[in-house]
């Protein structure tokens, strides 16, 4: 699927995403996923145990001309590829960590869809919430989609068709992605259409928000114990909207201080 045609599916022109990702301008190196907590990556941009800045300086910008249409995920793929073994950091590489330990790190074509379908579909989102904010007047419900097939995971095949207002504390938990290759998705709804109570395929909609159940989940790190919803991967369970929304605040107070 390019680009164009994810955002099609989505009803969601690139622009709102591609904000999101010119907005995550400072490049952070990582030796794991998990060192940048949810709200960080609204601000930052990662790959972990990928040591060098212009390296990821190269993958987020060709993340961003992808969005804007210029590149499809094949396109993208080739492109940093070729950046990645000119490089030497295409295969298997071991680093050192910034504990000093050793590490290994593997980047392939399997490594690289993950890196872009991450980034792309959490921008997509992020975009979608702030054009969800300004037409929540008309259409004030968000219903949970997922690609109804045999992939789909059984705590996000039980979301679908949920149908909750905008404003629902449930949607700082579970919008989507929820986790690594999640394909779920959103789309608004009227109050019409909520009040008919059922889907375009003339599927029930479900109207009774569910608990949000936390468990623990131990960052190897710090040692420090998170509490992350269930169903959610680790690192997800945040609304990637109201936190690119908070970020961008933060750097709006920061730059008024500093005038």
């Amino acid at each position: 699927m390019t680009p164009a045609e994810f955002a099609q599916v989505f009803k969601l022109t690139p622009q709102e995403a591609i904000a999101y990702l010119q907005a995550r301008d400072l490049l952070t190196t990582t030796d794991d996923w998990y060192e940048l907590w949810q709200d960080e990556h609204a601000a930052q941009f990662t790959v972990s145990r990928l040591a060098r800045a212009d390296l990821l300086k190269t993958i987020r910008d060709a993340i961003t001309r992808s969005v804007d249409g210029e590149l499809s995920r094949r396109d993208w793929m080739r492109d940093i590829k070729r950046a990645l073994v000119d490089a030497g950091w295409w295969g298997e590489k071991t680093i050192t960590g910034k504990d000093g330990e050793q590490r290994t790190t593997t980047f392939d074509a399997r490594r690289l869809k993950l890196i872009y379908d991450t980034n792309t579909r959490t921008a997509y989102a992020a975009g979608q919430w702030e054009r969800i904010q300004r037409t929540k007047t008309a259409f004030p419900y968000l219903r949970y989609i997922t690609m109804g097939d045999e992939k789909v995971r059984a705590s996000h095949r039980s979301l679908h068709n949920l149908v909750l207002p905008v404003d629902d504390p449930f949607w700082d938990y579970y919008l989507p992605p929820n986790g690594w290759r999640c394909r779920c998705r959103v789309v608004a709804v009227s109050q019409r259409d909520y009040e008919r109570g059922m889907a375009p395929d003339g599927s029930k909609l479900k109207k009774a928000a569910p608990d949000v159940q936390m468990r623990e989940w131990v960052d190897r790190r710090t040692g420090e114990i998170r509490q992350v919803p269930i169903g959610v991967d680790p690192g997800f369970g945040y609304n990637a909207g109201k936190a690119a929304a908070r970020a961008a605040a933060l750097a709006d107070l920061i730059r008024s201080k500093t005038r």
